[in-house]
């Protein structure tokens, strides 16, 4: 099924890999949903609120504080957070595929620590198996598309057993 009919027109390039992936993430869903009276050239820009963050700042960007910022701007949009203890990966799952079921997109906050990275990172899911997810890591300023197939029960474990990337977004409309 696709989890997110037509998700390549609505990409975007990441403009900063090291912050933006919140921004970037919030304007696909924003695309995807039609929003016109956003500026989208600033977009990332106006709303990754670490665009200058120095190596000492605690960082700002999580999915409530950019969503606040763009609430400022654009009183009309709403994006909603939903938080998932540790061991609740199986309802986090359950979360995503309901969501998807009703095509509508959603944002997944992942743990990169079994992967061998620090942190973690904002990523679409574009589309789904019965086994499977697909998400959409980077898009680069090329137009070139940069993918990660994830299991759903990988996607559970790596909830369940790993610290950060607890948390679900989803434009509310």
């Amino acid at each position: 099924m696709s989890a997110f009919p037509n998700w390549q027109t609505y990409a975007v390039p990441q403009r900063r890999p090291g912050s933006g992936c919140i921004p970037t993430g919030y304007e696909i869903l924003l695309r995807a949903a039609k929003i016109t009276d956003i500026d989208y050239d600033t977009f990332q820009d106006d709303f990754d609120l670490d665009k200058d963050r120095g190596p000492d700042d605690p960082p700002q960007n999580n999915f409530v504080s950019v969503a606040n910022a763009i609430k400022l701007r654009y009183p009309t949009v709403q994006f909603q957070r939903v938080v998932f203890p540790p061991g609740h990966g199986v309802d986090k799952l359950r979360f995503i595929e309901e969501h998807i079921a009703v095509q509508q997109p959603v944002l997944i906050s992942l743990s990169l620590l079994p992967f061998g990275q620090r942190g973690w990172h904002i990523m679409p899911v574009v589309d789904s198996t019965q086994n499977e997810f697909t998400l959409l890591e980077h898009m680069d300023a090329d137009g070139r598309k940069f993918l990660m197939n994830l299991s759903k029960s990988q996607l559970v474990r790596i909830h369940d057993d790993y610290e950060g990337g607890d948390d679900v977004a989803y434009l509310d409309y």
